[in-house]
């Protein structure tokens, strides 16, 4: 029989493993906002994505994945273990910071000169699906694709939580889909990666371990929501004609 535990802790570090997906191990193939392409572009589809489920805890060494299958269980159970002591007390139903940024990415956008519309898409589905339901949306001259994870993670076991918000932003052209913009954005957790713009976070936020993370969770909500502003803002500078 299948521990669900165990199930559920392997399903953590892959998503936790996802926000570093643009990390120190593989090269992000960025793309400037091409101004003379995109010309013509003057609406876009935004796929907004709904909120997280969770905000996940990981330590990207961990010890225990050094000792095969036991200790990756090990690790997966520690990991499981953390994430939910945390969003116990931060709550993901009144911690959205996905909902946040879209509240302020879309005006954003329209004052930077486009006509947006935004296209739902559920947290699960299949990226081709996700870039589907997009790129099919009528009248529109381009779409950008987005991607969007938050959490905390430290380097090692006796090393500082950071807050991490990953962000990947894609506009492509509806009819040819060449594409436009690519970039990458790290908020708070310093991956060392060359190719993605990274943003640091403030100097106290900075967590010695979980106890002190669960310890003041307005100040810990408040170092993962302070991205929005930031991101929002970096996008759609980067966007801007």
């Amino acid at each position: 029989m299948t521990n669900p535990l165990m199930g559920r802790c392997a399903c953590l570090l892959v998503l936790l493993g996802s926000l570093l997906v643009t990390g120190c191990a593989t090269k992000f193939e960025k793309q400037a906002f091409n101004n003379e392409a995109s010309a013509g572009v003057k609406k876009i589809a935004v796929q907004q994505w709904n909120d997280l489920d969770e905000y996940g805890v990981r330590v990207l060494n961990h010890p225990g994945m050094s000792f095969g299958l036991i200790g990756g269980l090990v690790a997966a159970a520690d990991t499981a273990s953390k994430t939910k002591k945390l969003n116990d007390v931060l709550d993901p139903k009144s911690t959205r910071l996905t909902t946040d940024f879209y509240a302020k990415a879309l005006p954003g956008l329209r004052q930077a000169g486009y006509e947006v519309v935004a296209v739902p898409v559920k947290r699960g589905a299949k990226p081709a699906e996700a870039k589907e339901a997009v790129r099919v949306m009528k009248g529109q001259d381009a779409f950008l694709l987005l991607t969007f994870e938050a959490g905390y993670l430290a380097a090692g076991a006796s090393t500082i939580y950071y807050p991490f918000v990953a962000m990947t932003a894609e506009l492509n052209d509806s009819k040819s889909q060449a594409v436009l913009y690519k970039e990458a954005y790290h908020y708070g957790y310093n991956s060392g990666n060359k190719d993605v713009v990274f943003i640091e976070a403030a100097a106290d936020c900075k967590f010695a371990d979980i106890d002190k993370l669960v310890a003041d969770i307005d100040k810990t909500r408040g170092c993962l929501t302070a991205s929005v502003d930031i991101l929002v803002k970096q996008m759609v500078a980067d966007l801007k004609k």
